[in-house]
């Protein structure tokens, strides 16, 4: 019995309680990727001895270990319940079983690991979910590569868009939209084997996961075969159209008029 008790106390001081199954936090098995610039959403969910009506969760923190020496018992923790202090990351849980962190406007410097804990007002009662959750932010590029041509783009050079994010992850998905309407396109890469003046426009890459999303755009410009995009006709010809259009509606009734 006193070894017991003995254990017990030294595991109530390491802040982790591993007595009861009742305890624990829940993430995410792999890494999250997210782009930089963007938001991103942390799962996450924690359990506790609910049977137990006298414990009650009175304080919800999220630490990262880029500042945390192996332990998230500093007190530089990037979400603390019992501060308003406003910053990137926000708590999004509740005091039940939701611990889940959205982090705004990602730097790479928030990449690393993020670990929750809870604290509950019962003097022994706390638990940090070890080991956390992994964050990687990246950049996120569209690039074109030329297939055919050179200098200016024109009708019949061949080229590629590639959406690059340098992560791998299985729920990844690219979508691609042209002026904002979406293509009927999947994949990072969006293929054009002979360019036509119609292709010109501002093409977005939206790469997709379960927790994050982050967009790239890129424009092109296709010259016709006279370096003329028939899109943007010069205003002087546009008149002369117009006119001539005119006269012809008015000349021609009044010519048939005349002739009876």
């Amino acid at each position: 019995m006193k070894m017991l008790h003995l254990a017990t106390i030294l595991l109530t001081l390491s802040g982790v309680l591993t007595q009861s199954s009742d305890w624990g936090v829940k993430y995410p098995d792999k890494p999250i990727y997210a782009v930089r610039g963007f938001s991103v959403s942390i799962p996450c969910s924690y359990s506790y001895p609910t049977s137990n009506p006298n414990i009650q969760v009175t304080q919800k923190l999220w630490c990262s270990m880029n500042s945390n020496k192996g332990r998230c018992l500093d007190p530089t923790y990037v979400y603390n319940s019992a501060s308003n202090t406003k910053s990137d990351f926000v708590y999004v849980g509740d005091d039940k079983s939701d611990c889940t962190l959205l982090i705004h406007n990602l730097q790479f410097s928030y990449s690393g690991e993020y670990r929750f804990r809870f604290i509950t007002d019962q003097p022994s009662d706390r638990y940090t979910g070890d080991p956390g959750v992994t964050l990687q932010v990246a950049d996120l590029k569209v690039s074109l590569i030329r297939l055919s041509g050179n200098g200016t783009l024109k009708q019949g050079d061949s080229l590629n868009l590639t959406c690059d994010v340098k992560c791998t992850h299985s729920s990844s998905q690219f979508v691609w939209s042209k002026n904002n309407e979406q293509l009927n396109t999947s994949g990072p890469v969006l293929h054009f084997p002979a360019l036509t003046v119609r292709d010109s426009g501002s093409y977005t890459c939206t790469w997709k996961t379960n927790e994050t999303s982050g967009f790239k755009m890129i424009s092109l410009q296709v010259e016709g075969l006279t370096g003329e995009n028939p899109d943007h006709w010069p205003i002087w010809i546009i008149v002369v159209l117009t006119a001539g259009l005119i006269f012809i509606i008015v000349a021609i009734p009044a010519v048939i008029y005349n002739r009876r």
